[in-house]
């Protein structure tokens, strides 16, 4: 019960101190009420007691009078026990009803005491659940600031060797460019040499090759340097050998070819056309005089239906039909693209032959005799003629050793540079 008292708000502890003040009080109202029967009894029996003695006194006249007062005496007794009998069952009754008051409250205030408490220990389990979970996402804060401090620490370290690098860059770019444009001059060199090879391997232009050769000669040659002198002797080298190679254009001759196939339409072919049927320019005369012409028309127009014959003293052609000039024409026109492409590619092997098969077609179908196709030929035999066979070098002398130079020049830069 003290555990209790100690746990009831100061409202119920004051209504609960006066319900014990108020059964202290019901608890001394039937002692006392005994205690006044008692004193009754105990007044009764010494009234009793002294009344005899009285009555001996008087014994004579006051007979009736004693016999009457008993009577009278034990029914105020009874009626005062009834009373106090009444009064205590009041009482008992009073107090079991605020015992039954006191309990219910009691109950209540118990089970209200359990709510609180189910609630604060609920409350005290969702503050434990939340502290658990700040303190993970706590210790997982640190974790992460642990790696941000390493990834910092890392970044710093970069930071410092970058900008270690880019101060010793700049002290290298100041050192080069407070000295000569020698170097410059000598990377120019190296670009060109560069380009022309790019010009004679890939795009087969060996007179810009050659002029960038001389244009890497002139700029080296500007430096004054005797230790380059190597260099220009292997790029002089480099020219000679571009020059020896065979300076027909391809695409001249290409054009060339294209020009050709722009008159094939217009060459002649060889063919045979049938002859055209005569027609009988006189007619039989009522004359007897030309009786022997009469005959031989009349004869003629018996005899027409049956054969006929003429004298040829020329090789006879085969005839030619309109879609076999079209297709003798289209493949005069395929050998001569053939020898376009092949000529554009330098292969020489495919340019010769298309360039036979063109000469074959032409002798074969077509009018040799006519003056455009006498032309016609005299232009072919010459294309075929034209040696545009090519042999490039497989590297310029000069690139390799150039490179050294250069190579060898920032190495002792950077070793200055670095002491």
């Amino acid at each position: 019960m003290a555990d209790n008292k100690d746990d009831l708000s100061a409202a119920d502890q004051k209504a609960l101190a006066e319900l014990e003040k108020q059964l202290a009080k019901d608890k001394a109202a039937p002692s006392s009420a005994a205690k006044s029967a008692t004193n009754t009894r105990s007044s009764d029996k010494s009234t009793t007691q002294s009344k005899p003695s009285f009555s001996s006194r008087k014994s004579s006249s006051n007979t009736k009078t004693a016999d009457s007062s008993p009577k009278a005496k034990t029914g105020l007794l009874w009626f005062v026990t009834v009373i106090n009998l009444l009064i205590l069952v009041a009482i008992i009754g009073a107090g079991y009803w605020a015992w039954l008051q006191w309990q219910g409250q009691s109950a209540r205030q118990s089970g209200a005491l359990v709510e609180q408490q189910n609630l604060i220990a609920t409350q005290q389990q969702k503050v434990t659940r939340t502290l658990a979970e700040n303190q993970q996402l706590i210790a997982e804060i640190q974790q992460q600031n642990q790696g941000l401090q390493a990834s910092v620490s890392s970044l710093v370290e970069q930071l410092q060797l970058t900008d270690s690098q880019t101060q010793s860059n700049q002290k290298q770019l100041t050192e080069i460019s407070g000295r000569r444009p020698a170097d410059w001059l000598l990377a120019e060199a190296d670009y060109l040499v560069r380009m022309a090879g790019r010009k004679l391997w890939l795009e087969h232009d060996v007179k810009t090759a050659i002029m960038m050769l001389h244009s890497a000669d002139s700029r080296i040659q500007d430096l004054d340097d005797p230790s380059l002198l190597p260099v220009r002797e292997y790029l002089a080298a480099d020219i000679q050998t571009l020059q020896q190679i065979n300076q027909v254009s391809t695409s001249s001759i290409a054009l060339a070819l294209g020009a050709m196939l722009k008159q094939v339409d217009n060459l002649p072919l060889v063919f045979f056309e049938r002859p055209k049927e005569e027609v009988a320019e006189q007619e039989v005369t009522d004359s007897v005089d030309d009786w022997r012409s009469n005959f031989m028309r009349n004869f003629h127009e018996v005899t027409k239906d049956f054969f006929s014959f003429k004298k040829v003293t020329t090789d006879i052609k085969p005839f030619m039909s309109e879609q076999q000039r079209w297709l003798l024409k289209e493949q005069l026109s395929f050998a001569l693209m053939q020898a376009q492409i092949a000529v554009l590619q330098e292969n020489q092997t495919l340019y010769q032959q298309a360039l036979q098969q063109g000469f074959a077609l032409l002798i074969e179908h077509f009018d040799t005799e006519q003056d455009i196709v006498v032309q016609f030929t005299e232009s072919l035999s010459n294309l075929q003629q034209t040696d545009f066979s090519r042999n490039y070098p497989s590297q310029l002398e000069a690139a390799p050793l150039l490179q050294d130079v250069i190579e060898s020049r920032l190495d002792s830069r950077f070793v200055n540079g670095s002491n």
